[in-house]
């Protein structure tokens, strides 16, 4: 039986982290993990698998961006 994942809460905040889900597998993908933000942000949303009898199961996630070195960023 096959599995299908969705979004059903948060779908604006994986939006801002550029972050995709793949609605086949349930992989989230980004080529740019937290878009244009600049410093440390906490992305929320909740994923739901639902089989072929429509039976679902939901869980919570939050992923959090960080930010190198501050400073400047000058090594000496």
């Amino acid at each position: 039986s096959s599995i299908t994942y969705s979004v059903t809460s948060g779908s604006s905040d994986l939006t801002n982290a550029s972050v995709t889900l793949n609605t086949s597998s349930g992989a989230l993908t980004t080529s740019d993990f937290g878009g244009s933000s600049t410093s440390p942000t906490t992305y929320s949303f909740e994923i739901t698998a639902t089989d072929a009898e429509g039976q679902t199961a939901a869980r919570s996630f939050s992923l959090t961006s960080s930010f190198g070195a501050s400073g400047g960023g000058q090594f000496n």
